[in-house]
């Protein structure tokens, strides 16, 4: 059927891709990085583009408002 969404598909798609998120600090964004980390376990590498005054401040954004959402904070 035109126009339906292939599950299959989506995962063959994104195997060993690279997917950057604008955002990853939003409510949605938070949301798009737990889904992909969640269901697309191939996924080679996620850029976050985050706002901050360095680098270290970026990664502490990082930590304290992306990945407190993630059910497993392991495998980050």
């Amino acid at each position: 059927m035109v126009g339906t969404l292939d599950e299959g598909k989506i995962v063959d798609y994104f195997r060993n891709k690279s997917v950057l998120i604008t955002g990853a600090t939003g409510f949605l964004g938070k949301i798009m990085v737990e889904k992909i980390l969640r269901v697309q376990p191939d996924v080679k590498r996620i850029y976050l583009p985050v706002r901050a005054a360095d680098a270290a401040a970026a990664r502490r954004r990082v930590e304290t408002e992306v990945r407190a959402w993630l059910p497993v904070h392991q495998s980050c």
